[in-house]
């Protein structure tokens, strides 16, 4: 049997990893969240998951800092796929994201309901 993709989603929106949560699983995948670039960090390295989507501003360490982290601790068996979700649209963030080791990045203006369809390019 074929396991389920395994999607770590990083906010510190608490209804925004919900949201996720919900529509992923809804498209076959196997998720759980982290409301804290400490805890995902955490996450990452007990669940090994297949992809992070990791919000760029959050409070305390922000996720540039934890795409950076994930990116240079090689003792995890797993590299996800990481792709950055973020309301900032700006093109310098966007540039520090993709140097920080990320693979993509979309921005929270799609609609909700379209993000399996834009991360299962990243987990095939």
């Amino acid at each position: 049997m074929m396991s389920l993709a395994k999607i770590l989603v990083v906010d510190d929106e608490i209804s925004l990893v919900q949201l996720c949560e919900l529509v992923l699983k809804s498209a076959g995948y196997a998720v759980f969240g982290a409301l804290s670039g400490r805890q995902a960090l955490r996450l990452v390295a007990e669940e090994e998951p297949d992809l992070v989507l990791l919000d760029v501003m959050m409070p305390g360490m922000d996720g540039i800092e934890v795409c950076r982290q994930i990116r240079s601790n090689l003792t995890s068996k797993k590299n996800p796929r990481i792709i950055m979700y973020t309301a900032d649209l700006r093109d310098s963030t966007r540039q520090s994201s993709l140097a920080a080791g990320a693979d993509a990045f979309i921005t929270k203006d799609i609609p909700i309901y379209d993000l399996p369809s834009r991360l299962n390019p990243y987990l095939s």
